[in-house]
């Protein structure tokens, strides 16, 4: 009969071990995450790009030097990453004589739209240092590629 007092200690030794604290495990990536996206498949070539000299006329931002204070790049947008879609988009710009980007406007893409929102949504947040001139610098043009799910300028 002393087998019936050994199981119910075994038994509530189990039961106060569950109880202790555990270890916690290391955090694992989320699937999906900017970091731990799945690769890149494209879809389709990458569109020929416009030449961006071609598109300036000689008086579009001249009058000042621009050095950047902060221009971060845009976003790859997701849903276009997913469907392994690639593109450009020329953004026109003016730079105000404090530095700061008004009148953000796209002035050609391809495909249309798919890129438009982010190209436009980063050069609205760029910044410059204070222009040495009182005038504005206007039709700036600057040019992303959202190639191989990565954004570069050119």
């Amino acid at each position: 009969m002393r087998v019936l007092p050994m199981i119910v200690l075994a038994w509530a030794s189990l039961v106060l071990a569950a109880c202790g604290s555990v270890p916690e495990l290391p955090s694992l990536p989320q699937l999906g995450s900017s970091d731990e996206r799945p690769p890149f498949m494209p879809r389709d070539e990458f569109p020929h790009a416009p030449n961006i000299a071609r598109m300036m006329d000689e008086e579009d931002c001249r009058g000042a030097t621009l050095a950047a204070m902060s221009a971060r790049m845009p976003d790859y947008p997701g849903r276009a990453y997913g469907q392994g879609r690639q593109g450009w988009v020329v953004v026109r710009f003016d730079v105000l004589q404090t530095g700061s980007v008004d009148n953000v406007r796209i002035a050609r893409s391809v495909p249309d739209g798919i890129f438009d929102r982010e190209a436009r949504r980063a050069v609205r947040d760029w910044r410059f240092r204070a222009l040495e001139t009182s005038e504005p610098l206007r039709n700036c043009v600057v040019m992303f590629e959202f190639r191989a799910g990565e954004v570069s300028v050119r």
